[in-house]
């Protein structure tokens, strides 16, 4: 099996909350577009301390974490918003070392109704739902 690789916008939802409020205009939310490695073996969002600076992000508490190297406790900041493909879902980011990729978990996968199609190496929308962008809600 190969590497997936998928391209998403991240936008930092605490500046998109002060639009709602007035406080920014849509203009100064912090965004970046990011290269994801699809890691479906890593829980959450993970993104470099250099993305986590540029985007101006919170950070929120540490947590254990256990990783190939062992564990360990990692920091975990304020929520962004994820837009891939033709979806989008609001999720915590983990925080990685500058030298590791941009990880895409298994977690967002889940909000946004992706799965790795292994033969395509994309994510593709999942067959349970036909494709669709839904959740289960039972």
């Amino acid at each position: 099996m190969g590497r997936t690789y998928q391209t998403a916008t991240i936008e930092n939802f605490n500046d998109m909350a002060k639009v709602v409020e007035g406080i920014l205009t849509p203009d100064k939310v912090r965004s970046l577009e990011v290269d994801f490695f699809v890691d479906t073996g890593a829980a959450m969002l993970c993104l470099p301390q250099k993305n986590i600076k540029q985007l101006g992000l919170l950070k929120m508490r540490s947590m254990r974490t256990r990783t190939a190297n062992g564990v360990i406790d990692a920091d975990v900041y304020s929520p962004v918003r994820i837009k891939v493909l033709d979806r989008e879902a609001i999720t915590e980011v983990m925080a990685i070392s500058d030298e590791t990729p941009p990880l895409l978990g298994y977690l967002p996968l889940e909000m946004l109704v992706l799965v790795v199609s292994p033969t395509e190496q994309k994510l593709i929308g999942d067959p349970f739902h036909g494709g669709k962008y839904m959740i289960d809600m039972f």
